[in-house]
């Protein structure tokens, strides 16, 4: 265990994440509120693919406020269940990152709750941290606008998902744990503030990964 914590940036940034997002069931729990409350709006289930982009929107639109919400982590724990989990793992910049990437895991776990159903806990797993790995990496690396992001991540999510998943996801890390990194010395963040550059910032992010999972999921199932 000490190995783990003592070891590469990544490797902490992994264990902290993976400590604090939401369990496939949790994510179940979060998308049948949602479905619920569109079948009784609309009187009937959601059961075609633009109904499950509705509410998919809507999962969007709740984690890109939240993260937009969320700043550093001494600022995290009333807005993000767990993070004191997770500074007790790590701290300093990782725990930034971690908080950050943690909403955009719960979101994609939400998301992939949304149209694949079917698969297994431990797949629906691997598959958001994909999703959410690599769009925030893209995102963050790219300097082209939101389509060309867009395009380009969703690419690299299909590439990613022909590999192994348990080593797509650690390669994952490690182009997240470089490119926050590299980010947050090119913007010289005052200590105490962290990976999470603003409100804006995140809101963005947010909002493309999540324009990403739908792209690959909302594919998949037609």
């Amino acid at each position: 265990m000490n190995n783990e914590v003592d070891g590469p940036e990544e490797s902490r940034l992994q264990k902290a994440v993976e400590t604090i997002v939401m369990t496939p069931a949790a994510a179940a729990k979060v998308v049948d509120g949602y479905r619920a409350a569109f079948e009784e709006k609309n009187e009937r289930k959601p059961e075609s693919l633009e109904d499950k982009c509705r509410i998919a929107a809507k999962i969007i639109g709740r984690y890109s406020k939240l993260s937009a919400a969320a700043g550093a982590v001494t600022a995290a724990p009333g807005v993000i269940p767990g993070i004191g989990t997770a500074v007790a793992v790590v701290s300093g910049g990782v725990a930034d990152t971690a908080a950050a990437l943690k909403l955009q895991v719960d979101m994609c776990m939400c998301l992939v709750e949304v149209f694949e159903t079917e698969l297994s806990a431990e797949d629906k797993k691997h598959l958001a941290f994909t999703l959410a790995l690599a769009g925030s990496v893209e995102k963050m690396a790219s300097k082209g606008g939101k389509a060309a992001v867009m395009k380009i991540a969703e690419k690299l999510v299909y590439q990613y998902l022909t590999g192994p998943a348990l080593v797509t996801i650690k390669q994952l890390f490690k182009r997240v744990s470089i490119t926050f990194t590299q980010k947050a010395m090119a913007k010289a963040i005052p200590a105490g503030i962290g990976v999470a550059f603003s409100s804006s910032t995140n809101y963005v992010l947010t909002r493309v990964v999540g324009g990403v999972a739908v792209a690959v999921l909302a594919k998949d199932v037609k």
